[in-house]
């Protein structure tokens, strides 16, 4: 056994510790968390200290869908430890990834290829050579870290149903809700253009805008396999990276907004809009990274607001995620 699965086990053991599964297959309904180094899940995939997160609660009702969320670039699947939460409490799986998430897409803002953006999401989601921006092989790009983890938790845990969302090296997208957070989200939409997923939930995201054509990428106005009625954003008003106008603008172009403005997310008269706006301040101790305190507000544990305002933006995270059809 490789040094990773030596760790992976370790950790879901202690996970699980107290409730007695080794004795019972992990049969009895609790709280399963699992860190899975990515190399574990696969010879082909290359070593990193980050690991991916995955969590199922047996003890609520379960909804049958699987959440996968994709961070912003270079961040952890640790700084979304509130987010994943939420999503497991609606009684989805929830996986966030640990992908190759260095680099962003803004370096095709001023690019002349008009496939710039797409190219882009296509390397880093399928692998290939498409993009200038990125080198990602087909084994380790989103989708086939994806599958390798779903193989590698269905054979740690036969008892949690993981196996549910795949089919051999295929994904079940209509089982899928997909997000993501900034670069995350921009794959997060690419790949609910290509595919039929159950929900697309976006944060501060896609941020594909070129800034030569002053309009948002070509692929954005493609249609979407997944209907546009499924489609849920929230961004903050003042983000530092995209400006408001932009974000707007390509939300128009996916169909997710219709209006000139969203609705805000800072009360609950949300009901029934899928495109929110939070104007919140972030935590007041937040102090890094300086530059995007307001765009990482609306999913990133370290800038979440305080108080009162905690409790509305994670009633607004609930509703997007899919709080209104439970």
């Amino acid at each position: 056994m490789r040094i990773g699965a030596i760790a992976l086990t370790f950790f879901i053991f202690l996970a699980i510790a107290g409730c007695d599964q080794l004795k019972d297959t992990y049969e009895t309904p609790t709280y399963f968390s699992y860190l899975v180094l990515p190399q574990s899940t696969s010879d082909s995939i290359q070593t990193s200290t980050v690991h991916h997160y995955a969590f199922v609660d047996t003890r609520i009702s379960q909804s049958g869908k699987l959440f996968v969320f994709l961070g912003s670039t270079g961040s952890s699947p640790q700084n979304y430890a509130s987010l994943n939460k939420a999503a497991t409490r609606l009684g989805y799986y929830v996986i966030n990834l640990s992908y190759l998430n260095t680099v962003d897409g803004q370096g095709c803002a001023n690019n002349a290829n008009v496939n710039c953006f797409s190219n882009y999401h296509e390397e880093m989601i399928f692998g290939g050579t498409q993009s200038d921006l990125v080198v990602v092989n087909k084994y380790n790009a989103i989708s086939n870290r994806i599958v390798k983890l779903l193989e590698r938790l269905h054979k740690l845990n036969p008892a949690n149903g993981w196996n549910q969302f795949y089919e051999g090296s295929d994904l079940l997208y209509s089982k899928i809700v997909l997000s993501g957070h900034a670069q995350g989200g921009g794959h997060a939409a690419y790949l609910a253009q290509k595919f039929a997923v159950d929900r697309l939930v976006l944060f501060s995201a896609p941020n594909d805008y070129s800034n030569l054509l002053a309009q948002p990428a070509p692929w954005c106005q493609n249609d979407f396999a997944t209907s546009a009625d499924r489609f849920y954003g929230l961004t903050h008003k003042r983000d530092e990276v995209l400006g408001i106008a932009k974000q707007y603008s390509i939300w128009k172009r996916m169909g997710l907004l219709e209006e000139a403005d969203t609705v805000t997310a800072d009360n609950s008269n949300f009901v029934e809009s899928n495109a929110l706006v939070t104007n919140l301040e972030p935590n007041a101790k937040a102090k890094t990274p300086p530059l995007s305190l307001y765009r990482n507000l609306p999913a990133q544990e370290y800038a979440l607001p305080e108080g009162d305002a905690r409790k509305q933006l994670k009633t607004a995270w609930l509703y997007i995620l899919g709080n209104s059809e439970r």
